[in-house]
């Protein structure tokens, strides 16, 4: 274990504590987590990558300080570096899942949802054929934008993954199908309280229309089987998966 590694462990498990949180950002710790991050995303580019472990045990202290929401103020700036992590060809699976947790925790709150917008693709390319981990932690991530009304429309602009409707079946992984519904009923149920159309969508972040996630669940060809599969939901043993579906299936 290097130096490095050895103090920002350290550092991760003081900040598991409320009190320790307070203490690390008032003595500048999210200003030298977020340097560290950006010099490893230059490294990378020039391909001098950190080791696995050393970008898990930054990423690990970011999202510890991150459930702080006074932290989260001041950790604004950490947000582009970890997206350019995640989103980087380079970035090894370990690292993707790392950053994806951070970003997780850092989206709990509405705060800094507007940094998001360029990584929605890119998580709903992981929704489609990430290992289940990546795929598992890209759809927390989706979960907290799609409480957000001002994210609903970013995420209707992208392209639709491919499993828009496939992951809305009984014998997918429950935690996924959890998420899944649970993200497309926040989303429906936005467009329809707030009255958004394929022409509130983004200009500049939206698919070509016949690829964009509002495509595939308005079309008329998707919104039979969408309603079919969504009943069957209804009637899952998986009580929050019921609950999601139900909420989903009242807007149809």
């Amino acid at each position: 274990m290097s130096e490095l590694e050895k103090v920002l462990v350290t550092v991760s498990n003081a900040a598991a504590f409320t009190a320790n949180q307070n203490l690390l950002r008032e003595a500048g710790c999210i200003q030298k987590l977020t340097g560290l991050l950006r010099a490893h995303n230059m490294a990378t580019r020039v391909g001098f990558a950190s080791s696995d472990t050393v970008v898990k045990a930054l990423t690990q202290t970011i999202s510890n300080m991150a459930v702080n929401e006074e932290n989260q103020k001041q950790m604004r700036d950490c947000i582009p570096a970890l997206i350019d992590m995640t989103v980087s060809d380079d970035t090894t699976e370990v690292a993707q899942l790392s950053s994806l947790q951070a970003l997780t925790n850092l989206s709990v709150t509405s705060t800094n949802h507007g940094q998001y917008t360029r990584l929605i693709q890119k998580l709903y390319e992981y929704v489609d054929g990430a290992p289940d981990s990546v795929r598992l932690q890209a759809l927390r991530v989706l979960v907290n934008l799609s409480c957000n009304e001002d994210m609903v429309p970013h995420l209707l602009a992208a392209k639709a993954p491919q499993c828009v409707l496939s992951l809305l079946s009984p014998a997918e992984d429950e935690n996924c199908v959890l998420r899944w519904t649970t993200i497309l009923a926040n989303v429906i149920h936005m467009v329809k309280e707030k009255g958004f159309s394929a022409a509130s969508l983004p200009v500049d972040s939206k698919a070509p229309s016949p690829e964009t996630m509002y495509t595939a669940l308005y079309s008329l060809q998707n919104v039979t089987q969408l309603r079919s599969k969504v009943f069957v939901l209804c009637r899952s043993a998986n009580e929050d998966i019921k609950t999601q579906a139900s909420r989903l299936y009242s807007c149809f």
